[in-house]
């Protein structure tokens, strides 16, 4: 005997396909429909006509797109962020730079699929139709929260999008370090990042017209206190037009497409590049060197929100990684937030202050045991 399982649409039967009574399932896991349209169930052999009870569908169906969504977006992603791509972030990595040298923004297009983008949008909107958002502290236009699977409203309302940032973090982490260990080898000091899928993330969404975010870099304490290393922002606005504005704006960098070439339109009069924030884009920098903001942008309706999921990566030892002990790189502060030029020598002066300290306390140490 043979049993078959019927891959049905809603309604309507799409297709079946004969499975061995071993077991053995040879079953499509489309990514662009990761949700429950798309079931699976076991019923006796039907003709392409058959009409399938959703009652029936709903007893027995086996949501097997579901459960593969993580592992098909992880290799999507992987897919598309080659390590041609991994090599050209990891030069520009802050802790082997400084903030003298033009940053790298990865743009990656067509990630998931816009059907799947469409499906995060409505899991997202999902979300804050059950209370689970909160004003950001980073923006009083901004509503956001973290997106986990523990939280059993939050995965009942949007079982694929919490699986996404993990999903990203280990594809990424795992790409970035292929390339930082070669480094590592060759006698390089950088630090890897954490490549089992441990995250920090956000899901925020803009309602304000004229809303946006305030020129800053995502990770600027020193002595390795904020262990985000690399972000990742994927966007859900499948439906974004230029004239909504929100573009992220980006001083001192470049935008390098998927094909490893500059991107995008050059620098502006404000020397800053500008990324749209398209619709199952998934866009990749520095989070401890990267000058950022978010353009205003223009709302008219619902329709037009902006939201994005941002998945932080975490450096696997913050303390030694140069530029996360470091905090703000001085010449950024300098060039975008206008601190003083005498704090260029900041660093300099507390280096020469501790050398004192410690050759006076050597020396004290002698004359004591004399």
């Amino acid at each position: 005997k043979r049993i078959w399982l019927a891959s049905v649409d809603v309604h309507t039967f799409v297709r079946c396909e004969q499975v061995s009574t071993l077991g053995r399932r040879c079953l499509p896991a489309p990514l662009s429909t990761p949700t429950s349209s798309r079931l699976y169930c076991i019923c006796s052999p039907p003709t392409c006509s058959t009409k399938i009870s959703m009652v029936f569908v709903l007893l027995v169906a086996l949501q097997l797109p579901l459960a593969n969504f993580a592992s098909a977006a992880e290799a999507a992603v992987a897919s598309c962020f080659t390590p041609r791509l991994a090599q050209t972030l990891v030069a520009c990595n802050p802790s082997i730079v400084g903030g003298w040298r033009k940053q790298s923004v990865v743009v990656l297009d067509g990630v998931l699929g816009r059907e799947a983008c469409e499906r995060l949008r409505s899991e997202a909107e999902a979300i804050r139709s059950r209370g689970l958002l909160e004003r950001a502290e980073s923006s009083g236009d901004v509503m956001a929260t973290q997106v986990t699977p523990d939280d059993d409203s939050m995965r009942r309302a949007a079982t694929t999008l919490t699986a996404l940032p993990r999903a990203i973090a280990r594809a990424v982490g795992r790409r970035i370090n292929d390339e930082v260990r070669g480094r590592q080898a060759s006698g390089e000091a950088m630090s890897c990042l954490v490549e089992d899928g441990a995250h920090t993330n956000k899901l925020a969404v803009v309602e304000t017209d004229g809303g946006a975010y305030l020129k800053h870099v995502d990770s600027i304490l020193a002595g390795g206190m904020d262990p985000r290393k690399l972000t990742a922002i994927y966007y859900l606005n499948p439906n974004w037009s230029e004239a909504q504005g929100g573009h992220l704006r980006a001083w001192d960098a470049v935008v390098v497409g998927g094909d490893g070439g500059e991107a995008g339109p050059p620098a502006g009069g404000d020397g800053a590049v500008r990324v749209a924030p398209r619709g199952d884009r998934l866009v990749l920098f520095w989070s401890d060197g990267l000058v950022h903001d978010v353009e205003p942008l223009r709302i008219a309706s619902e329709a037009d929100h902006r939201w994005a999921l941002t998945t932080w990566h975490l450096a696997a030892d913050p303390a030694a990684d140069r530029s996360l002990a470091q905090g703000l790189d001085p010449w950024l502060d300098v060039r975008h937030f206008g601190a003083p030029l005498t704090s260029l020598t900041a660093p300099a002066r507390r280096l020469a202050t501790r050398s004192l300290a410690d050759a006076c306390g050597r020396a004290l140490q002698v004359m004591t045991r004399r």
